[in-house]
């Protein structure tokens, strides 16, 4: 894992309606897995009964590619099961932005096949997690290869529309509404981060955020875990800040 520093950082756009306000935001020092979620790792919390994948795809299941097929419960029970958690959306979105507001990882460039699994690129699937060079605070593939779950459930926008999420979205260390529970009145799907192989570049933006039914499991899903530090925790150095 990585640890990402407590303080500041720009959350959202202006560009799309579900993405604004852009606005600064604060979260505290945690820690972020370097890669998403393996086919290899997921397969020791199946062993383990702690976890279980209803669906399965040729092409997808090389123990070093992204585990797919992932609903967010199964996600959640992974993280739990190896002692961590999902990452909030706003914690996700400061892995994959830095503090300088980027649009991508790596920066303004727009999104290639020589950045990140996206539609169009070829092998037309995941790949082995770690194979593009790393973004901010030298984490791999936070945009493109497999689509992110987080804890969050999804509003419209996190102010200035209907169904905003307000002040549950405000922080500091904001966790969206109803903090992410179990059950939220009005709210029935939670959020997808970094768009995937099977979208083009408009979605692999570090703001982009989807909305997702919890029950779903197709294979662009995937997920990595996160874990609150401790007060004493050392600070990362951040890569390409």
């Amino acid at each position: 894992m990585v640890c990402i520093p407590g303080g500041p950082f720009w959350r959202g756009s202006d560009e799309e309606p579900n993405e604004r306000p852009r606005s600064e935001v604060v979260v505290s020092t945690y820690y972020i897995d370097r890669t998403e979620v393996t086919n290899a790792q997921f397969k020791e919390c199946m062993r383990a009964g702690e976890c279980a994948l209803t669906r399965h795809y040729d092409d997808f299941e090389d123990p070093r590619q992204p585990v797919v097929a992932i609903d967010w419960f199964n996600a959640r029970a992974y993280c739990l099961w190896a002692g961590k958690r999902l990452p909030t959306e706003a914690e996700w979105e400061k892995a994959a932005r830095g503090t300088d507001g980027r649009t991508y990882p790596w920066g303004e460039e727009r999104a290639t096949c020589a950045r990140a699994a996206l539609r169009g690129c070829d092998p037309d699937t995941t790949r082995f997690v770690g194979s593009f060079d790393p973004g901010a605070w030298g984490l791999y593939d936070m945009a493109g290869n497999a689509y992110e779950f987080v804890q969050d459930w999804y509003s419209n926008c996190y102010r200035g529309c209907t169904g905003e999420c307000g002040a549950e979205c405000d922080g500091p260390d904001p966790q969206g509404p109803c903090a992410g529970a179990d059950e939220c009145p009005e709210r029935n799907r939670r959020i997808l981060k970094g768009g995937s192989w099977y979208w083009g570049p408009d979605k692999a933006r570090s703001s982009h955020r989807r909305p997702m039914r919890a029950d779903h499991h197709g294979h662009r899903l995937g997920f990595r875990c996160a874990m609150s530090a401790p007060a004493s925790a050392s600070l990362a150095v951040p890569v390409n800040e």
